[in-house]
């Protein structure tokens, strides 16, 4: 079969051609904010700088930072409270720990030489750590509680599986598509076990490969996590594709969520040398939210 067959058989039947409009309409939104949904780090610190509460960041960095320094610069200028980073390869955690071990004590790191490193950085005591694989062999994800001082917080910092993971010139797309969907479903299912036993306020942030509303992501929406984005302080757009790639901005797929938490301020920064951008968010309280700020993906 010709490339040309192939590509029709693909986009030319119903559920695909649904799919296909879905994600047009999606890049369109993200073009449209593409410049005004985004801060510096700067300005993301000096506006949350002397606040009250835990700020938090949330930061894919392509395999290891394109180049490392960039991933360090862009923690370095937002200066969190508490960073989870995905790719993490042993290159950016020697330079993390480097520059930026003393700021930030409490570490968990899990280094890999590919898109599976993740490592969680705090400036709190961190308790209770541990790597969770979330019912997959790959992709490992972290748990732990960090201690502030008016409360303590489960932090899971995750990555879900990418659509287009596994496939191959021979693969159907559309049927790779749908596996890793069910993977990642399958990730959010193993995490909810772990935090239903839980009795303290908890944190998702990662890169979860779904704009708002998909299926995993609004799985999380249903067992009570609200979105950081729609915080009264929300400045959110895209976060993907990033700096590396020549195509704006588009989607959202990176997130912090909350269970349990206030959101004050939150947003997508443009820094760092990754196919990503990073998001922030602060949380100021540790009680259950009012009915109106619920998750905003139904809006």
């Amino acid at each position: 079969m010709s490339n040309d067959n192939r590509f029709q058989r693909y986009i030319f039947t119903p559920n695909r051609r649904t799919a296909l409009l879905a994600a047009l309409v999606a890049a369109a939104i993200g073009i449209v904010f593409l410049i005004v949904q985004r801060q510096s780090p700067g300005e993301w610190r000096n506006a949350t700088s002397g606040g009250e509460g835990l700020t938090v960041m949330s930061f894919n960095v392509l395999k290891g930072g394109k180049p490392v320094s960039d991933a360090i610069d862009a923690v370095e200028a937002a200066d969190p409270d508490l960073i989870c980073l995905q790719e993490m390869t042993a290159e950016l955690a020697a330079e993390f720990e480097a520059r930026l071990g003393s700021r930030y004590p409490h570490r968990l790191l899990e280094p890999h030489p590919n898109a599976q490193g993740i490592g969680i950085a705090s400036r709190h005591p961190l308790a209770d750590g541990r790597v969770d694989m979330l019912g997959l062999r790959f992709l490992p994800s972290l748990m732990v509680t960090v201690r502030v001082p008016s409360a303590e917080i489960h932090i899971a910092c995750i990555h879900l599986v990418p659509p287009q993971a596994g496939f191959g010139k021979s693969d159907d797309l559309w049927a790779t598509y749908q596996i890793n969907k069910s993977r990642r479903l399958g990730q959010i299912a193993e995490l909810l076990k772990r935090l239903d036993g839980l009795d303290m306020p908890a944190i998702i942030m990662g890169d979860m490969n779904e704009w708002p509303g998909q299926a995993a992501v609004a799985a999380l929406a249903e067992a009570g996590f609200r979105d950081s984005c729609y915080a009264p302080g929300g400045h959110c757009g895209p976060t993907w594709p990033g700096r590396t790639l020549s195509w704006p901005a588009t989607f959202r797929i990176d997130y912090i969520l909350g269970r349990d938490v206030r959101f004050a301020d939150s947003a997508v920064l443009e820094a760092g040398g990754s196919d990503h951008y990073p998001v922030a968010a602060r949380i100021v309280a540790v009680s259950k939210p009012p009915e109106s700020t619920a998750y905003a993906s139904s809006r």
